[in-house]
Formats: structure tokens, C-alpha cells, sequence
């Protein structure tokens, strides 16, 4: 169900990390300044024997590239990385920065000040990927200064549709130990998080291709784990349950499906049964949205056939104590500490006025959930307590920043709603512009309710 978009990803990723002339952003010496929402993190997570420490508290992080393209002066393109949003005590007054088209320097100063407080830098690895698009260098300062990165390894992604064939496996065994080998390079704890949202129709609904996938994944578990034997490993699902408050289905488990969904849940049980010892953690993901593909009835790649959901049917006032339900659910499951490396809840709404099923001008408000995006993370502030008690140790949003082409010319599962998944936004307009603009406007409360 809510998937990414493969083609998408190389692109934004290609263009997000093809330059690695980041000599402006980093020439401060940093200091120690992690820290943890439910107590103080120290450096010692990172020496081995305490990894496991991570384990025992509730830490946020976030997302959506290593650096973030911005417009410049003239025809320029300006890349924040994320460890200097993190470390750079006077990002406002770094002059690399203040290149930045509308660069507003207390907006960033005020990032910053939220953004230190995380503990998690989520990186993607997809398909095709190249050493070029990271800087190791800059992730092992930001290791160095208490950060931990996690890579989420999408490979297979939205094109598994069947269990891949040998060959395609082969080519997949390959590309797991270049990621192996590349990762030797860092020093500290790693969380590598496998193929999120494997539970696709094709490999759940049969035990038999459950197995088969399960048996591919702990290949790739043993490579990476016998060239890094202390990095913490799992595999995500996604959270693709029915999500209706006026549902009430038995198989849901719940008083109402809004809370959860423990009939679908267990469909992903083969495969996490199948790895359970080889995995350190358990994963999963949530990505909502007011409007999407009907995922029933998709349509095809360029034209899609859309659904709107009333707040009723989406379950969206309910997400975070869901959130909270289906952590417990893993954790008491499997007996495994829990981990949502990404949360994604599309800002935009949709009134489709004259009902053709197409987004016309006016019917479209980008702001439109942006009282549900604050709900959801202040009930989850409200509920650390109960999510660390339900084996939660984590969790991040997907995008920091909405952005104008973001899975432009994929497949679109949120179609327009894609180019606002983030937290922030700018006056980048949809589709017209390719890099965001420097001022940069957060969501309501939205970095306070989650970084402080």
C-alpha cells in the first residue's frame, strides 16, 4: 500500500548527494550536544558492548536526504547536510548559507536549535546507489558527537511485485556486500534497517513466498553482519491495516480499526519469524494522507485513480495512540525492542468540487492536515511514557522539508500530496520549481512537539 517510488529516489538522491564540495559548512570544531528525550545520552552508546543501550530510551530523528538543495545566488545550487543542521551552532551566520535565495537566518538558527536535540540521521540506500551521494566524513563527526546513523535499504522497493528471481538475487547478494564493505568505514553504532515495506501482497499472501523472501533477507543479514558484526539490523513493515474509526472488525483486535489492525498485522509473522534471531530490532512505518491512489484500484502509472478519505476512514485522530498499539504489538510479539524509522502524514487536502477526479485550481489546500500533523506529533510527545513502556526506542519523520518535484515523473502513490510529506515548507511552488527556497516555514508547532 503506501509506497515510494524507486525512479524517484535515484533521482532526488542522485541530485541530493552528487556534490560532496561541503568545505563551507563544516570548518567549526563541535562539541557533545545529543541529547535524549527521556534521559541524557552518552557517547558510550557507541562503543559496542553498550549498544544495546539505545534500546532502553525514546530518541527522534530525521530524514529525507544527507543534504537538502536549496536555491542560490544565480544558478546555483546551495546543499545543507543534515549534520550541519545539527552541529553548526551558527548555521545563521555560516556565509556558504546565507547564499541561499530568501535564506532566513533566525529560521535556521531556530532549526537548529530543534534539530540537535535528535539523536537519529535516517539516510536512504536504494538501488543504483553511489559512494558519492554520502560524505563518511561528516557522518562520523556527527558520530562522534552522539548522533547515530540509521540506513534504510530500499532495493527491491515498489518493483517487488513477485519473489525476486536468482538472478536477481545475485545481483542483490552483490550489491549488499558493497554496502558491507563501504560501511566498514564508519566507527560507532549503525542501525540498517532492510527493504521497509516488504510486506507487498505478492510476498504476504503466501507463506510459501513469505519463506522464500524471509530466506533472501537473511543472506543478506549474514554478508552484512559478518563484515560488520556490530551493526544492528531489521527489516520494516508497513502499517497498511484498515484505518476506519467506524469499523469494528473482530480481526482488528481493537475497539474500533482505527487503533489497529492485528489481522493484517500478522500477515508479515512468516517473515519476521522466519528472521527473528538474526535481527537485532523490529521496524515499521506510517505514511497517511487525506487523499492517495485508490490501493485498490490504482490506475496506471501516469494516470491514477484517486480516493479521498474523510478523517473517519483514515483513522488520522487515532494515529498516534495506533502508533503506540501496533509498537506494542511487534515488541510483545517478538520480543524485540521496536524502531519507526519514518512517519509521513501528507500536509495537503483535496475537495474534489465538481467530482472528476481531477486536482482543478482551487479544490487543492497544501495546508489543509497541517492541524492533524500537529495533533499527531503532540500526542505522541504526550505518549512517550507509553510508547517506551510498548518497546518504541525511536521514531523520525520521513521528510524534513516538503519539496517541488519529489517523486516528479514516478508513480506518485500520493500524486499531488507528494510534494508536501515534510515538516517544513518554503515558497517553492509544486512542479514549477526544482530546489526549495531559504525561508523556510515549519508546520505550526510541529519541531517543537517532536525535538523538545
Amino acid at each position: 500500500m503506501l509506497n515510494l517510488n524507486y525512479f524517484l529516489k535515484i533521482l532526488l538522491f542522485a541530485l541530493g548527494f552528487m556534490s560532496l564540495s561541503y568545505s563551507h559548512e563544516l570548518k567549526c570544531t563541535y562539541s557533545n550536544k545529543s541529547q535524549s528525550i527521556q534521559q541524557d545520552t552518552q557517547n558510550s552508546e557507541n562503543n559496542p558492548e553498550n549498544i544495546n543501550s539505545i534500546f532502553k530510551q525514546l530518541n527522534v530523528g530525521f530524514g529525507g536526504s544527507f543534504a537538502f538543495d536549496f536555491y542560490g545566488e544565480g544558478n546555483t545550487t546551495i546543499w545543507v547536510s543534515g549534520v550541519s543542521l545539527v552541529l553548526d551552532d551558527n548555521i545563521e551566520q555560516n556565509t556558504y548559507y546565507q547564499k541561499i535565495q530568501k535564506f532566513d537566518p533566525e529560521g535556521f538558527r531556530d532549526l537548529h536549535d530543534m534539530l540537535k536535540n535528535s539523536k537519529f540521521l535516517i539516510y536512504w540506500i536504494v538501488k543504483g546507489w553511489s559512494e558519492s551521494w554520502f560524505n563518511l566524513e561528516k557522518i562520523q563527526i556527527a558520530m562522534d558527537n552522539g548522533y547515530i546513523p540509521v540506513f534504510i535499504y530500499w532495493y527491491f522497493g515498489d518493483r517487488l511485485n513477485d519473489v525476486p528471481s536468482q538472478e536477481e538475487v545475485d545481483a542483490y547478494l552483490k550489491d549488499v556486500e558493497r554496502v558491507a564493505d563501504y560501511l566498514l568505514n564508519l566507527d560507532g553504532t549503525i542501525l540498517f534497517i532492510f527493504e521497509p515495506e516488504f510486506n507487498k501482497r505478492a510476498i504476504i499472501d503466501s507463506k510459501e513466498n513469505s519463506y522464500r523472501f524471509a530466506a533472501i533477507i537473511s543472506q543478506a543479514i549474514d554478508i552484512l553482519k559478518s563484515k560488520n558484526p556490530n551493526i544492528l539490523v531489521s527489516i520494516c513493515m508497513t502499517d497498511n491495516g484498515n484505518r476506519n474509526v467506524n469499523n469494528h472488525y473482530e480481526s482488528c483486535g481493537y475497539s474500533n480499526c482505527a487503533l489497529g489492525d492485528k489481522g493484517s498485522w500478522d500477515k508479515t509473522e512468516p517473515v519476521f519469524n522466519y528472521l527473528k534471531d538474526k535481527l537485532d530490532f523490529i521496524s515499521f512505518q506510517e505514511m497517511v494522507a487525506q487523499f492517495s491512489r485508490d490501493p485498490l484500484n490504482p490506475g496506471s502509472w501516469d494516470n491514477p485513480n484517486p480516493k479521498i478519505y474523510s478523517n473517519e476512514e483514515i483513522g488520522i485522530d487515532y494515529l498516534a495512540e495506533r502508533i503506540v498499539n501496533l509498537a506494542g504489538y511487534l515488541n510483545r510479539k517478538y520480543n524485540k525492542p521496536v524502531f519507526l524509522p519514518y512517519i509521513a502524514i501528507a500536509s495537503g487536502t483535496w475537495n474534489d468540487i465538481d467530482n472528476d477526479k481531477i486536482i482543478d485550481e482551487g479544490e487543492f489546500n497544501p495546508d489543509g492536515w497541517n492541524d492533524k500533523i500537529n495533533n499527531t506529533y503532540r500526542k505522541l510527545r504526550d505518549l512517550r511514557l507509553e510508547l517506551l513502556q510498548n518497546g518504541l526506542f525511536g521514531y523520525a519523520p520521513m521528510m524534513l522539508f516538503d519539496h517541488p518535484r519529489h517523486d516528479y515523473g514516478g508513480y506518485q502513490y500520493f500524486m499531488k500530496n507528494e510534494y508536501h510529506l515534510g515538516i517544513i515548507s518554503t515558497s517553492a511552488k509544486d512542479e514549477e520549481d526544482k530546489h526549495l527556497y531559504g525561508d523556510i516555514k515549519p508546520k505550526g508547532n510541529v519541531l517543537y512537539y517532536i525535538f523538545k
